[in-house]
């Protein structure tokens, strides 16, 4: 059976493919790309890769001219500070594009002629699509996490801690905001129990409970110290798969 193989379409598909797989790796793996200069790897890789078909045709050569390329275009495109960094960068690349070439076969197996391309190419961007939503998801949580020093008498505990605008608990006997400490975290800044006291809260499946509180003497994050701040503690269930230890309470810089 013959097949005519035009350049130009092929040229295409493969800079589409590529454009999709680099985009993927560049936000899954945090390299914060240009994407003008994304544009222009995918257009040199994929002109270069044409031209190696045009050379060799389909077999082993051009697989091994494939794989050198695909390593070029990401030495030169992210420029890896090291080889752990690079080792992912090709697996996360290497995993996008079975992905998208798979997408793109099912699409030219089951489709008509004239739609799998589009189909294809569509079904690739809704990919690339939802990354960048979840992306932005990703990165609007970040924007809620500090870095947050806790002292109390001569010790002193970092952690993560995530401003939540949802916790709204406060102590009623001296009038300030609770933030919630994990257990092991309470542990290690040696809190004394005979120092702590109990205040009521409510949550989802403990509509009337208690939560035992300290008065800390220093909280500090950025530039700037909180005095006598409260701090409550709860179980490490809660947290859990977080990439937090202290809930911030809402409200808690003024």
């Amino acid at each position: 059976m013959e097949v005519t193989i035009y350049i130009d379409v092929l040229w295409l598909r493969t800079f589409f493919v590529e454009l999709n797989v680099c985009i993927f790796v560049n936000l899954w793996m945090r390299q914060t790309r240009p994407v003008v200069r994304i544009l222009w790897m995918c257009a040199l890789s994929a002109g270069l890769e044409v031209l190696l078909f045009v050379i060799a045709g389909y077999g082993a050569l051009f697989a091994a001219g494939s794989l050198a390329l695909r390593i070029m275009l990401l030495k030169v495109l992210f420029r890896p500070k090291s080889r752990g960094i690079f080792l992912r960068l090709f697996l996360w690349s290497l995993a996008a594009t079975i992905a998208a070439g798979g997408i793109i076969g099912a699409c030219r197996e089951h489709l008509p002629e004239r739609y799998w391309f589009a189909a294809g190419s569509m079904l690739c961007a809704l990919g690339v699509l939802v990354s960048l939503l979840l992306e932005e998801r990703r990165m609007q949580h970040d924007a809620n996490l500090y870095q947050i020093k806790l002292r109390h008498h001569g010790n002193t505990v970092e952690v993560t801690g995530l401003h939540d605008t949802g916790n709204r608990l406060s102590d009623p006997y001296v009038h300030a905001p609770v933030h919630i400490l994990a257990h092991s975290e309470a542990q290690r800044l040696m809190l004394d129990p005979a120092s702590g006291r109990l205040i009521p809260f409510s949550a989802v499946g403990v509509p009337d409970g208690l939560m035992e509180v300290w008065t800390i003497d220093l909280m500090e994050w950025e530039d700037t110290r909180l005095e006598h701040a409260v701090i409550g503690v709860a179980e490490d269930t809660l947290f859990e798969g977080k990439d937090y230890r202290l809930i911030l309470a809402a409200g808690w810089r003024g």
